[in-house]
C-alpha cells in the first residue's frame, strides 16, 4: 500500500471510503475543487455519517476495549497480542489514527458547514454542526487543546493554532445551539429538503422516515453529554458559563434521544469497504476468506470482565449477568457455546495457563446481532451500527441529576434502571431479565442503586458493561473522571495508571510542529497542564 503524509487540517476532500488502493487520492488532480463545484451538502451528508463511524467503530472500539480491561490477546496462536496497549506507554504512535481520522471525519461535515450553497441546506448543515460537536467534543476528552477555529481550512491554512479545550467546548455548544435555529428553517426549495436516503443515522434507528425531531433530540443530549463531563471542572470562567448552559436545559427524557441511534448507510455483503466495519474488523467470520477472521481470533475476554459478569468478583459475588452471552462467547475455538460455568478469560498481559489452549477462552460473541436474532455472516455484515446507545442516554441523564440537582430533576434512580434495562433489550435479552438482574444486585455495593453510597460508582460500573463492544472510549473518558469502576492494570504495564489523556498524533509534530504543545509521555499519567480541562 502506498502512503501519502498529508497534514490533516489542509484536508478538506470528502472521503468517501477507506481504501487501501493506489489511486486513493491523484495528487494531479484538484480534488478538493471537484468536490466542492461537484457536490452539494445532500450528495455529502451520508458519506460524512459513514466515514467517521468507521473510526468509532473500529479503531475506538479496539482502544476503549483494551483501556477497560474488556479485552484481551490470544497469546495461544499469536506471539504478542495487544502488546502495546497492555505496556500503556501513550507515545506519539498510540493510537493515533483517533487523531487523525476523527479530524478527517470531522472535516467531512466542516465541507457542509461551509459548502457556498449552504444557506439552501439548513437541516443538513445542523445535521453537520451537531456530529461536529459530537466528535470534536472526543478530541477534546482525549488530549485537551486542540485546533478548531483555525482547523479545516484547506490549503489556505495548514498550519493551525490551538484551541484552549474550554474555548473549544465553548464553541460547540454554541454550533449545537445553532443547530436548533437551523433545524427550525424552511429550505427555500422543497428540493434542498433533508429525505431519509441522505441520513444513514436516523433512517436507520427506526422504520420511519428521517425526523428532525430526532436530530433536536440529538442535539440536545451531545449538549447534556458536555455539560455533565464538565461536573468537576473549577475554573471560575467554565463555571460561569456552564450553569448558565444549565438553566436552558429539559429535564424531560422526551426531549433527548430516546431510542438506539443506529447507522446503515446500506451495508451489505459485496466487499470489505461495504461491510459494517465493525463485523468487518471483529466478526467471526471472514466473509472473503471463508475462515477465521484473523482479528477476531487475536481477540480474548478478559479474565475481569469474565470473572465481573459470572460472578467472581467482590462486586459481583453470585450473580451471572445475563448479557454475557451476546458480549462473548464461552470455548470459541472449540466447542462455543454460552453456559456461565463454560467462561474462561485471559489477564491482560499475563502468561498461559497450563493445560490450556486457545479453545478454552472466551471470545468475542454476537455482538453485532444484538437483537435481530441472526447469526449468519452475510446477514450480521448488513445490520446497523451503533453510534450512540439508548443505555449511555439513560445513564447520562442519572448522573446529571446527581452532579447538577439544582437544574436538572431527572430521576436519577429511575434512569439508571431504564439505562441497565435498555443495554439487556440492545443486547437481545429481555425486560424480565434486566429486572431480574437489578434485583439480584440491588444489595451489591459498587454495581447496583440501593447498595451504592457513591452512586456515580454503579452507574460506572453499569455503563462498563452497556458499552463493552459498542462505544468503550466513552466509558474509559468517563473512567478518567471518575475513577469507576475499578479496574487491575496489565501485567508488565510500563506505569500504574492508565493515561488520563492520549499524545498528540505523530502527524501533528511532523506537519504542525510551530503549533502542537509538547508534553511529555510522563505528562500523559498525571493531572497537569496538559490534561483534560475538565479535571482540573
Amino acid at each position: 500500500m502506498k502512503k501519502l503524509l498529508i497534514p490533516i487540517f489542509g484536508m478538506t476532500v470528502l472521503t468517501f471510503f477507506n481504501s487501501c488502493s493506489d489511486d486513493f487520492i491523484d495528487v494531479n488532480k484538484n480534488v478538493n475543487e471537484a468536490y466542492t463545484n461537484q457536490t452539494s451538502p445532500k450528495d455529502r451528508l451520508s458519506a460524512a455519517e459513514t466515514v467517521i463511524y468507521r473510526t468509532q467503530a473500529v479503531t475506538m472500539n479496539r482502544f476503549g476495549n483494551l483501556m477497560m480491561n474488556a479485552w484481551a490477546g490470544n497469546i495461544y496462536f499469536f506471539a504478542s497480542p495487544y502488546g502495546d496497549e497492555f505496556r500503556m506507554r501513550a507515545d506519539s504512535q498510540f493510537y493515533n489514527g483517533i487523531w487523525d481520522n476523527l479530524y478527517l471525519g470531522i472535516a467531512n461535515y466542516q465541507a457542509i458547514i461551509d459548502h457556498p450553497d449552504a444557506a439552501n441546506y439548513p437541516h443538513h448543515v445542523a445535521i453537520a454542526k451537531i456530529m461536529k460537536a459530537y466528535y470534536m467534543q472526543m478530541i477534546v476528552d482525549l488530549y485537551n487543546d486542540a485546533p478548531y477555529s483555525e482547523a479545516f481550512k484547506g490549503q489556505a491554512l495548514k498550519n493551525p493554532k490551538y484551541d484552549k479545550g474550554k474555548d473549544i467546548y465553548k464553541a460547540l455548544i454554541g454550533e449545537l445551539k445553532q443547530s436548533m435555529t437551523l433545524l427550525n428553517q424552511t429550505p427555500t426549495k422543497s428540493t434542498y429538503n433533508l429525505i431519509a436516503a441522505e441520513d444513514p443515522i436516523f433512517s436507520a434507528s427506526s422504520a420511519t422516515p428521517t425526523s428532525l425531531d430526532n436530530w433536536r433530540k440529538m442535539a440536545n443530549t451531545v449538549k447534556l453529554k458536555m455539560l455533565v463531563r464538565l461536573s468537576k471542572c473549577t475554573d471560575p470562567e467554565v463555571i460561569t458559563w456552564r450553569n448558565a448552559e444549565l438553566q436552558t436545559m429539559s429535564s424531560s427524557p422526551a426531549d433527548y434521544i430516546s431510542a438506539d441511534v443506529r447507522i446503515n448507510p446500506g451495508y451489505n455483503a459485496a466487499s470489505s469497504v461495504q461491510r459494517n466495519p465493525y463485523y468487518q474488523s471483529y466478526g467471526r467470520i471472514d466473509i472473503d476468506a471463508n475462515d477465521y477472521n484473523p482479528t477476531w481470533r487475536q481477540t480474548f475476554a478478559s479474565d475481569h470482565i469474565i470473572k465481573s459478569l459470572t460472578g467472581q468478583t467482590s462486586l459481583t459475588s453470585g450473580v451471572t449477568d445475563a448479557r454475557l452471552g451476546r458480549l462473548f462467547i464461552a470455548n470459541a475455538m472449540s466447542s462455543p457455546n454460552i453456559s456461565p460455568a463454560n467462561y474462561v478469560g485471559q489477564v491482560q498481559g499475563g502468561g498461559k495457563i497450563a493445560g490450556a489452549d486457545e479453545g478454552t477462552f472466551a471470545m468475542l460473541g454476537l455482538f453485532m446481532s444484538y437483537n435481530s436474532g441472526a447469526n449468519t455472516p452475510t446477514v450480521l455484515s448488513q445490520l446497523p451500527g451503533y453510534v450512540l446507545t439508548l443505555s449511555e442516554v439513560k445513564f447520562l441523564q442519572a448522573e446529571a441529576a446527581l452532579v447538577y440537582p439544582t437544574y436538572l430533576t431527572f430521576n436519577a434512580q429511575t434512569s439508571f434502571n431504564d439505562a441497565v434495562t435498555a443495554s439487556f433489550v440492545t443486547f437481545g435479552s429481555t425486560t424480565a431479565a434486566a429486572t431480574s438482574y437489578l434485583a439480584a444486585v440491588s444489595t451489591k455495593p459498587g454495581v447496583g442503586w440501593a447498595a451504592t453510597t457513591d452512586k456515580i460508582q454503579a452507574i460506572q460500573y453499569q455503563k462498563w458493561i452497556a458499552l463493552t463492544n459498542i462505544n468503550p472510549t466513552e466509558t474509559y473518558i468517563s473512567y478518567t473522571k471518575t475513577g469507576y469502576p475499578v479496574l487491575p492494570m496489565p501485567v508488565g504495564s510500563y506505569y500504574p495508571t492508565r493515561p488520563k489523556r492520549l499524545m498528540y498524533a505523530q502527524s501533528e509534530f511532523i506537519s504542525n510542529t510551530a503549533n502542537v504543545p509538547n508534553p511529555s509521555i510522563d505528562d500523559m499519567y498525571s493531572i497537569n497542564q496538559y490534561s483534560p480541562f475538565w479535571l482540573k
